[in-house]
């Protein structure tokens, strides 16, 4: 009895050194799941916080611009308009590009889709020198500049500061300009809140 109580006392058994090692594997596969989840939320995480910069760039980007709206007049042939007209896929206007420093002054600018052969469309910004009323828009030497990449949707609309309806389409030869711009853009992770911009020439 006494050498059969010292042999069991010696070790552990072949069961329990299974035992033990199942249930560290155990442990080992929660904790790499648990790791896993952890990077997957930081990398959910990231991504919100990069569609919300990107939100912010849009926003605040267009939100200077108009700004910084100018009403002014150009001819087109026996017609006389304003530079700003819109449709459902963009807007054209005169605003002050002071970013580019010693080369700052007014330029048209106007902002529509650009849609690639692959099926991707970008919202971009071309941008001419302002040159008067009777100057020509050749957008081939424009600057132009991608403001969001990869848009799902893309929608403007225009509202009648006298009647408060949208529409979407605003012409030039109005004269003036819409009380509100409203854009409403969509990416692959669904559609952004609508960014509203009150022109405060038009108030």
């Amino acid at each position: 009895m006494r050498h059969s109580a010292r042999r069991l006392q010696s070790g552990f058994t072949l069961l329990e050194l299974l035992i033990a090692l199942a249930i560290t594997a155990a442990v080992v596969t929660l904790m790499f799941a648990g790791f896993a989840l952890i990077g997957k939320s930081e990398d959910r995480n990231q991504q919100l916080m990069d569609r919300s910069e990107h939100m912010l760039v849009v926003s605040q980007w267009l939100g200077r611009k108009f700004d910084g709206l100018r009403l002014l007049g150009r001819s087109d042939g026996a017609n006389a308009m304003i530079f700003f007209s819109g449709n459902a896929a963009g807007a054209l206007w005169v605003a002050p590009l002071p970013e580019r420093g010693d080369g700052g002054g007014l330029y048209v600018f106007r902002a529509s889709p650009l849609r690639h052969e692959g099926g991707g469309t970008d919202l971009v910004v071309e941008a001419l020198p302002y040159d008067g009323g009777s100057m020509a828009l050749d957008w081939g030497v424009a600057l132009r500049e991608t403001l969001l990449s990869d848009v799902r949707t893309l929608q403007w609309y225009y509202q009648d500061g006298r009647t408060a309806e949208w529409s979407r389409n605003w012409d030039s030869a109005r004269k003036e300009f819409p009380a509100r711009i409203k854009l409403e853009i969509g990416d692959e992770r669904g559609d952004w809140p609508p960014l509203v911009f009150a022109l405060a020439r038009a108030r």
